[in-house]
């Protein structure tokens, strides 16, 4: 399935990075629309799929039904903004969960058979992926995670930081000095480390 194939898919299509650079707007005031989808360059998309993919997704497989490798799935839900421009205000996790749906049908998309597919829900995505990604692939999955934990998780904190900033801390949650702290950071689940940076301080707990 795609969630669980790791490579860097836009270097190997040797697609042409856009050079816009990222907005600063709040995580939570950002519209990651059609407008938005077409000025990122590809790892930046695709990371927005990991990370949206990585919340979004369940263990028993309903809500992604379908199997496509990722740099596939970048492709179709550029194509769907190209053939339909009035509908760039459209999110594009609105798009992804149509796809993954089956409701936008895709030519190379299969379903997976009986215990294929992505049954963890995390998947690999801890920090020997954190490390291995690229600047613009975090970003991508910080922007994708907050998208989906701030409109999807009810009774959830938002995660109201700049996705930069999230960014930050998740490169020195997986960088510590000590080398027994660092093998276990690196084990933990990218999403769990979110809920350590969303957990509610000592003092707001009394």
């Amino acid at each position: 399935m795609g969630f669980l194939k790791l490579a860097r898919h836009a270097c190997r299509l040797g697609m042409i990075a856009s050079l816009v650079l990222p907005t600063t707007l709040p995580a939570q005031s950002k519209s990651y629309d059609g407008i938005w989808w077409q000025s990122r360059t590809s790892p930046e998309q695709e990371g927005f799929i990991f990370g949206y993919g990585d919340c979004y997704a369940d263990p028993a497989g309903q809500r992604i039904r379908i199997s496509l490798d990722d740099a596939d799935t970048r492709l179709v839900v550029s194509i769907f903004y190209q053939s339909h421009q009035k509908n760039l205000s459209r999110p594009a996790a609105r798009v992804l969960k149509d796809i993954w749906a089956g409701h936008i049908p895709v030519h190379s998309a299969t379903r997976p058979a009986p215990g294929e597919g992505w049954r963890e829900r995390h998947g690999y995505f801890d920090g020997t992926w954190w490390k291995g990604s690229n600047s613009a692939e975090q970003l991508g999955f910080v922007e994708g995670y907050i998208s989906c934990h701030n409109s999807g998780l009810r009774n959830a904190k938002p995660l109201s930081l700049d996705p930069e900033k999230y960014v930050e801390m998740l490169s020195a949650w997986y960088a510590p000095s000590d080398e027994t702290a660092a093998a276990q950071h690196q084990a933990q689940k990218i999403a769990d480390v979110f809920q350590r940076f969303n957990a509610p301080t000592r003092s707001a707990r009394r």
